[in-house]
């Protein structure tokens, strides 16, 4: 308990020396992107890396305040940046681009799926204009937050499997947060 406490002081500490008040800061852009940092016009993972690093005290410049004030309070502090966090993990869907992987382990697609509330259950009809399904399983961790999906495959292959994780990024379905293929042994989970 006195080690969390410990924690919880330094946090609030690191808050407060961090913290810049931006009312009044203009950034000269009519538009502002939320996230976007750096002021490149996009909001990825290096928006909020330069972030954090300047909530942490490193020698970098903030192009654009106003884009990383996602509380709307003037004032740019850890609760922005935990809020920036959660806004990239959740929102920005995650294409599979990697071919390089020569072992396709029991050729099962892994679907990941928002956050979605309620909890929706997802079922092969879903993915009806996917080709070559065998069965869905829902492998979801009780507690986790984002429903995770096996989809396993009828006529297994490396090709097969590419071509149905090309299908399902086709179908645009909003809720898909990943797919890519499995990397588990089996009897592993």
């Amino acid at each position: 308990m006195k080690n969390k406490l410990k924690r919880i002081a330094i946090a609030v500490m690191a808050t407060a020396i961090t913290a810049v008040n931006v009312t009044g800061i203009s950034t000269g852009a009519e538009d502002v992107i939320m996230g976007d940092a750096n002021g490149d016009g996009k909001f990825t993972v290096a928006d909020v890396v330069l972030f954090q690093n300047w909530i942490i005290g490193k020698d970098v410049t903030l192009n654009n305040y106003q884009a990383v004030d996602f509380c709307e309070d003037g004032v740019l502090d850890i609760f922005d940046l935990s809020m920036m966090k959660k806004e990239y993990c959740t929102d920005e869907f995650r294409p599979y681009i990697n071919t390089s992987i020569d072992v396709f382990v029991n050729y099962v697609v892994v679907v990941t799926m928002k956050q979605q509330y309620p909890k929706r259950v997802w079922t092969a009809e879903d993915f009806k204009d996917v080709e070559n399904i065998d069965y869905i399983q829902d492998v979801t961790p009780p507690a986790w937050s984002r429903q995770t999906l096996h989809i396993f495959l009828k006529e297994r292959s490396k090709e097969n499997v590419l071509k149905m994780i090309h299908d399902i990024e086709s179908l645009n379905i909003e809720e898909i947060y990943m797919v890519r293929p499995t990397s588990w042994e089996p009897g592993l989970i």
